[in-house]
């Protein structure tokens, strides 16, 4: 199995890379690594131009907690590590400054309630404005208020719409802003049961994740996680 985190972005945004105004959505049953492949995108973008990253500032909505500074800054030591095999190597103390510096770019909008959603992607356009830096924004986990919020409401929305909704919502923040978004959502919100139309929403990159026979793959490759790092294989 190939340990370069390279072969995960090849896997999802291909040769070209992904741009501006695009969505990923990463999608998969609970319990399946959709958060730590989050973060290891995210690393991505906050590596070094000269670690093969893009030096971006990231603003991180989280909802369900799973990505912490601790575990970014584990993960974005594993980014550092498996670029230097193509440029002199860091020493460990050198390599946990880069990790630190560049987690100074990410920005924790940390959210508790459906109402925290909504004012961290109206933060996020302020933010934007703020920092030009910012380039990407990360959504963890889009679901995780359905069932929480469900009692409360007077129209009962289905998982679908419930979806669709957040869904259009950080499309719409990331094209008035001129960013790149990337969210993580249980499988089972996208299944349209009761066939609503809604408006469609330009998923860009798609990455699916599932658990075969109790194995996990992502676009169909077997998928691993160790070290801090996402390993794919090549089928």
């Amino acid at each position: 199995m190939e340990s370069s985190s390279r072969q995960l972005h090849s896997a999802v945004f291909g040769i070209c890379g992904f741009e501006a105004e695009t969505l990923v959505e990463i999608s998969g049953p609970g319990d399946s690594g959709k958060s730590l492949v989050l973060q290891q995108l995210m690393a991505h973008c906050l590596a070094p131009y000269e670690f093969g990253g893009r030096q971006w500032s990231v603003l991180l909505i989280s909802l369900s907690h799973k990505i912490t500074r601790e575990s970014l800054t584990r993960c974005l030591k594993a980014e550092l590590q498996a670029a230097e095999e193509e440029k002199p190597p860091e020493d460990e103390e050198q390599l946990a400054r880069i990790a630190a510096d560049c987690l100074k770019r990410v920005r924790f909008l940390n959210c508790f309630t459906a109402d925290d959603v909504s004012t961290a992607l109206i933060d996020a356009r302020y933010a934007i404005v703020n920092d030009p830096g910012i380039q990407l924004i990360a959504l963890d986990t889009l679901s995780e208020f359905y069932w929480l919020d469900f009692p409360k409401r007077t129209h009962k929305l289905s998982k679908f719409r419930h979806y669709r909704l957040w869904q259009a919502r950080l499309e719409k923040l990331c094209q008035e802003a001129i960013v790149c978004g990337m969210y993580t959502v249980d499988e089972g919100y996208l299944e349209n049961r009761h066939g609503e139309q809604l408006p469609a929403v330009g998923i860009s990159y798609p990455v699916r994740m599932q658990k075969i026979l109790g194995r996990l793959t992502l676009n169909g490759l077997p998928l691993a996680f160790a070290n801090g790092g996402v390993h794919l294989g090549d089928g």
